[in-house]
């Protein structure tokens, strides 16, 4: 995609929220494409990029008619990830755009296409830090001209699969969140067991251990190794003989961006 297809977060949609019983004939969230590099063309788009980092591209495509309001889509994840609460954010100075409450995100006026992909952008930033204990990771997000719902959304990490899969885990639950479904505890218990998983990738994984290590019960956990299952992030372990009867899993990798 050449950069002139590009435009700043600013177009005309409207952030009213469409009533339930239309929910269903909308689009959410699609995602294109992920891509993996350094991108330096985006880099002086934020000041607070460190120069030469690894990026993650990941293209989507937003809601046209955009079935919640933002500031409904961005209390929603607040509530469920507090440490968006954190977060900093430098909103375009043509852009007129206001914070959100409870965190100082910034939402574009009337621009629910932006919005969503800039609220996708702080939450793949979010679980990126909480898999990797990163301190501070930057991202920016660009629109196109067109399709107008279609957004490259930029995001520092080490890795193409941990990134992948945080990208593809936050398109998840802002599609969850603008279904007006709940986001937790499903998607934080992802979070933390996907963080244990990672720091010890060898070896197979009975459920009560790593939900004893996670904190969680044995129920919520299975619910997240069901979903890293489908994900192609840990694989049931088969054994010819398993006396216990407890299942094991194994942390594989995936989401390989291309």
């Amino acid at each position: 995609m050449h950069p002139s297809n590009r435009r700043p977060a600013q177009a005309t949609a409207s952030s009213v929220g469409r009533p339930p019983r239309e929910r269903h004939l909308l689009r959410m969230i699609q995602l294109q494409s992920l891509a993996f590099g350094p991108f330096p063309e985006v880099e002086p788009l934020n000041r607070r990029f460190t120069p030469g980092h690894a990026k993650l591209r990941v293209t989507v495509d937003t809601e046209i008619h955009p079935s919640l309001p933002d500031q409904r889509v961005l209390e929603r994840l607040v509530e469920t990830f507090p440490g968006l609460g954190r977060h900093e954010c430098r909103a375009p100075e043509s852009a007129p755009h206001r914070p959100g409450t409870g965190t100082p995100i910034l939402l574009v006026e009337d621009d629910s296409q932006a919005n969503q992909a800039h609220l996708l952008e702080h939450l793949t930033l979010e679980i990126l830090g909480a898999f990797d204990h990163a301190r501070r990771l930057s991202g920016v997000t660009c629109a196109y001209v067109t399709p107008p719902e279609r957004n490259d959304v930029f995001v520092e990490c080490t890795e193409p699969e941990t990134g992948g899969f945080a990208a593809m885990l936050a398109v998840d639950a802002m599609n969850t969140a603008l279904a007006d479904l709940p986001l937790a505890p499903v998607f934080p218990d992802i979070v933390r067991c996907t963080r244990i998983l990672r720091q010890y990738v060898s070896g197979a994984w009975p459920v009560a251990r790593l939900a004893g290590l996670a904190g969680l019960t044995v129920e919520r956990t299975e619910r997240a190794l069901d979903y890293l299952t489908r994900a192609r992030l840990v694989e049931l372990e088969d054994y010819a003989m398993n006396f216990s009867g407890e299942r094991h899993y194994r942390f594989v990798g995936a989401c390989e961006a291309a």
